[in-house]
């Protein structure tokens, strides 16, 4: 190519970049498809070693600490758990479910134990005995639990199974649901059908053994995390990699499955854009200058991947040299040498143009070109150093925003991402580029809509456009994101991101709500003053989070405002708010605000269980198991009751307990019940505790033990469980396992009362009836005869309803002044909404369940 001379310079310029383009060629290399690139990626990453009974393993929890730094790289929000017992898998699977919502991808990677019965595959935690037939049911997790909510609730499903080691287990039959089912093969898991969109991966395949290898990481998580680092690889492709892998390392012996029904590429690291390259960049040297270093502007990848340059095309005069040894056509050199490059223009006339052309590559077989045009000039001395003071200038102010950079921001959980809002770079520094030296591990760091990772390059334009979102679960968790000057020595500057909970969710948060993020509150746990402010504020701030209405919603329930409640939840639920569809079930069931209607709640509570919500899971289970509301169907009420059992709700636990232990549709199995109690005992459920504190008291399954059934009523009592204050006021009344003590009987059983419990108020009723000593004591079997009745709830209650007819058969006088008392408690108007009666008895129990609901219509803890 010629050199160029005189007057027409620019032309010529011009005329080399043009050329140089036909030479390179205009085309790029097609950048793969990534298929999720700008979605959000959430992994759930379990591994255990360490058990308690079983055989230890060697290597999961090595396994998966790896697995899950390569996950990171690739962009996945990642949720771990190393070593985790039952209640502890609940509640990393709760967590990892949360943050699973709306996710392009979520992808599950368990190393350690695991089981097959049914056909079903289990993860085993580390305080797993599996020794008698009711240990898988209340001992491990299904996979096909997670793996269903995760279908709902993600576009794309990777399922990775490292658990395939021999069977340990003593027992062989387990119960799983209304069947005792053998163990599956004693060898392995069991295959998992994909649907679409989904792809199952396992260590070995079905019914064989993996093995854990002589390394610190099993053969497969070896090769996994190998290949999944591999740039621009589809999944197929790293998994037909991993495959030959272990078959090498095993000689043969373990051979890894899988089945994929994916409908689009998959990238665990996708190709980025192309480096970034000035096209054409014109330089000016001094006139017989021995060496001039040449400010060419660097090329960068957004990814801060390693590029590679190669000199294409060299000036026909002078010299070009780097560090001062020549450079020949053809040399590759990294990107960073580019920026070394020196011309010696010894013996070259003033106007002489040359041009320089290279070609940039990435490790994803990307490629940019360019061209820096080179004019020997008898004043570029001078623009040589204007160009250098500018230089320093930028260093200047680039120093100056660093510095300045430093501080908190806080980050709101679970409302999407949060804008940093920091300062723009200043215009004289806007050419520079700035690399993220660190970041946080947990969440994720957005620039616009991109995702940023270790390593990744930020235009000066990225950093005021910065967003933070960070990850459920962790907060008051601050995390440091770092940023360094690209290419040159400045100090970094550190930015910490603190994320923190609405006070919305620390108030009324609901527990084990799958679109929530934090562990919630009991009914009885709310504030109702301090929640209804936080969510009122909340919805203001956040109208579109669905969460923040159903919350707004709890709170008024507690605040004893069923009415607004009501329209609040059913607002949530119309949001998309899984929760406030059982929420809303369990209204229509107690009949709150609304008339009581056991279809509606049913028909409700079937369209949340379908959403794996495990609230509706356990309502609709149990109106299925008996038949309310809906035609009676135990087999699947019993399965729905189980899964959401098996999400750590405790409700489901006690139901479950009750069921077997006084054999409800089945036959009776004690032992079996008390399983189920004590596992909600074991996450302090009021409802198991006194279960278990009856089965204490009777000696039936268990030695008979008066002291521990009394510990467990009293505890239950104070967690406001409202049936227990009735088994606390009969053993004094009775003088079983303490001494008789009357007005001890009439405290326990007034308190039963006032929170709704039928029994505590007939009990309670029937002794002021049998005192009769004065008229008074009458008046208050007549007021708690007719709360009961108010309280008797069809289909649940007292079919027999005793308190009506003992109402019935109390003298008129005590009736009315029972009447007179309960209504004072009420205003004009609200008498006057009351419905009419034809019957003293009638309107007294009307009267009483008016002012128990106005005083303390605690629905929600039924």
């Amino acid at each position: 190519m010629p050199e160029f001379h005189g007057k027409n310079r620019l032309a010529a310029i011009l005329l080399i970049f043009l050329t140089a383009l036909v030479f390179f060629g205009l085309e790029q290399p097609a950048v793969a498809a990534s298929g999720d690139q700008d979605g959000r990626r959430v992994a759930l990453i379990v591994g255990n070693s360490v058990y308690k009974t079983l055989p230890s393993l060697p290597n999961p929890a090595n396994d998966v600490q790896e697995v899950a730094n390569t996950l990171r790289r690739a962009g996945f929000d990642v949720t771990i758990g190393i070593n985790v017992d039952r209640i502890g898998l609940e509640n990393t699977v709760r967590s990892f479910l949360r943050s699973a919502n709306n996710a392009e991808a979520g992808l599950i990677y368990y190393s350690g134990h695991g089981i097959q019965v049914g056909g079903q595959n289990f993860i085993v935690p580390v305080d797993a005995t599996l020794e008698t037939p009711y240990d898988v049911e209340t001992q491990t997790m299904p996979l096909d639990l997670i793996l269903n909510h995760l279908k709902q609730n993600s576009r794309v499903q990777l399922i990775f199974l490292d658990a395939c080691r021999n069977n340990p287990f003593n027992a062989q039959k387990f119960w799983m649901a209304e069947k005792l089912e053998p163990v599956g093969a004693t060898r392995g898991l069991a295959r998992i059908d994909s649907d679409l969109g989904s792809l199952i991966a396992f260590s070995t395949e079905p019914g064989q053994v993996a093995l854990d290898g002589e390394g610190a990481l099993s053969p497969y998580s070896e090769s996994f995390i190998k290949r999944a680092s591999e740039p621009n690889k589809e999944i197929r492709q790293v998994l037909t990699d991993v495959r030959r892998d272990v078959i090498a390392m095993t000689n043969g012996k373990q051979v890894p499955w899988e089945n994929s029904s994916l409908m689009d590429s998959f990238y665990f690291i996708p190709a980025p854009p192309p480096p970034s390259v000035e096209p054409m960049q014109q330089v000016s040297v001094p006139e017989g200058a021995a060496a001039t270093k040449l400010p060419i502007a660097p090329p960068h990848d957004e990814t801060g991947s390693a590029l590679l340059v190669t000199l294409n095309q060299l000036p026909q005069t002078g010299k070009l040299s780097v560090d001062g040894k020549p450079v020949d056509q053809g040399a590759k050199m990294p990107a960073a040498a580019l920026t070394a490059l020196s011309y010696d223009s010894s013996g070259v006339a003033a106007g002489t143009v040359g041009l320089i052309g290279y070609t940039v590559s990435d490790p994803y077989g990307q490629a940019t070109q360019g061209v820096v045009a080179i004019t020997v000039s008898a004043d570029a001395g001078a623009k040589l150093a204007q160009l250098e003071h500018e230089k320093q200038a930028r260093l200047a102010d680039a120093d100056a925003y660093l510095k300045a950079l430093p501080r908190q921001v806080d980050t709101t959980i679970g409302v999407g991402p949060v804008e940093s809002r920091l300062p723009e770079v200043p215009a004289s520094a806007a050419e520079m580029t700035f690399k993220v030296a660190a970041l946080p591990d947990k969440g994720t760091l957005r620039a616009g809509d991109r995702v940023i990772g270790p390593g990744h390059v930020l235009e000066a334009a990225d950093i005021p456009a910065l967003s933070y979102e960070p990850q459920i679960g962790t907060e008051n968790e601050p995390f440091a994101l770092t940023l360094q000057a690209a290419n040159d020595d400045l100090q970094p500057a550190t930015i910490t991101f603190k994320p923190t909970l609405d006070a919305c969710d620390t108030e009324a948060a609901a527990p084990l709500d799958l679109q929530g993020v934090t562990a919630g509150k009991l009914p009885n746990e709310i504030d109702p003053a301090v929640a209804l402010a936080a969510c009122a504020d909340a919805v203001k701030a956040y109208p579109k989070v669905a969460r923040f209405v159903y919350q707004l919603g709890r709170a008024q329930l507690a605040n004893r405002d069923a009415k607004t409640a009501f329209a609040t939840i059913k607002k949530a639920m119309d949001a998309g708010h899984v929760r406030a569809i059982s929420e809303l079930a369990a209204l229509y069931l107690v009949g709150a605000s609304v008339p009581e209607n056991l279809g509606k709640s049913s028909e409700i509570a079937a369209i949340g269980a379908k959403k794996g919500d495990p609230y509706a899971l356990y309502a609709y289970g149990k109106s299925l198991y008996y038949g309310r509301g809906v035609k009676a169907d135990t087999e699947e009420g019993l399965k729905l009751m189980l899964q959401a059992a098996d999400l750590g709700h405790t409700y489901a636990m006690n139901e479950l307990g009750y069921i077997f232990s006084n054999g409800v549709n089945v036959p009776p199995d004690m032992e079996r019940g008390i399983r189920f109690y004590e596992s909600g005992l074991k996450r302090n459920d009021i409802y198991s505790m006194n279960s278990l504190g009856m089965i204490y008291r009777a000696g039936k399954g268990v030695p008979q033990d008066l002291e521990k059934a009394l510990e467990l009523f009293k505890k239950a009592a104070d967690g406001g469980q409202p049936y227990a204050p009735r088994n606390i006021g009969l053993m004094y009344r009775d003088g079983v396992g303490v001494a008789k003590d009357e007005a001890a009987a009439l405290s326990w059983l007034e308190m039963g009362a006032e929170r709704g419990d039928y029994w505590s108020a007939l009990e309670r009723a029937k002794m002021a009836k049998a005192d009769g000593s004065d008229a008074d004591s009458l008046v208050t079997a007549a007021h708690y005869f007719a709360l009961a009745s108010a309280l008797n709830r069809p289909g649940t209650g007292d079919p027999k309803k005793q308190s009506d007819k003992e109402l019935a058969s109390l003298p008129e006088p005590a009736k009315k002044k029972a009447a007179e008392a309960f209504s004072a408690e009420l205003t004009a108007q609200e008498l006057k909404a009351l419905p009419k009666t034809k019957s003293l008895n009638a309107r007294l129990t009307l009267l009483a369940k008016a002012t128990w609901a106005k005083r303390n219509p605690r629905y929600d803890l039924f």
